[in-house]
């Protein structure tokens, strides 16, 4: 968002002034994915685990009335580093893209390097599934994932993290 901001504002001053040409404007950055110096994510090695979890019952006079069970779907990464506090983030691959209007699971990160983190998938999820796993920031430091969107898409609070034009994440299947 820094960066579309100030190019934004280069162009308009350029406009303004009346002297660019098609030459001079700044060819905007391309975005790519992976890991950064200081914030990564370890996608080899990644674990699934299912089970079934009973979210409420009620008994009445001994008996069961009303049980709700559900399946469960989580999913381990070996390791995560994040240089400031925030989350890592699974948003699902539906027809064939990521859709970052949706969030699958997160998981809390202190700073550093974690090891073992496990995301717990919000979702009936099975091996093959397709997730992008990335990193936002707690940009406001509340421990809590605040994921908002604004009319243009972008996210405006605790926000991806980024490395330069480097978002940190990564296009993964779940594993059997």
């Amino acid at each position: 968002m820094l960066i579309k901001g100030a190019l934004s504002f280069a162009l308009s001053l350029a406009i303004l002034s009346g002297t660019a040409s098609a030459q001079e404007a700044p060819e905007k950055p391309q975005i790519t994915m992976g890991n950064g110096a200081a914030n990564a994510i370890q996608v080899e090695g990644l674990t699934r685990e299912t089970g079934a979890a009973v979210a409420s019952e009620v008994r009445v006079d001994g008996a069961n009335l009303s049980t709700l069970r559900a399946n469960t779907t989580a999913i381990s990464f070996p390791a995560v580093t994040i240089e400031k506090a925030g989350w890592i983030v699974l948003h699902p691959v539906i027809d064939g893209r990521p859709d970052g209007d949706i969030v699958s699971g997160f998981a809390y990160l202190n700073p550093g390097e974690s090891e073992n983190v496990t995301v717990h998938i919000q979702h009936p999820a099975g091996a093959g599934d397709k997730f992008l796993v990335m990193l936002h920031g707690d940009v406001d430091q509340d421990r809590v994932f605040d994921f908002v969107f604004v009319e243009d898409g972008i996210n405006v609070e605790d926000t991806a993290v980024f490395e330069g034009s480097r978002m940190i994440a990564h296009l993964i299947a779940l594993p059997e």
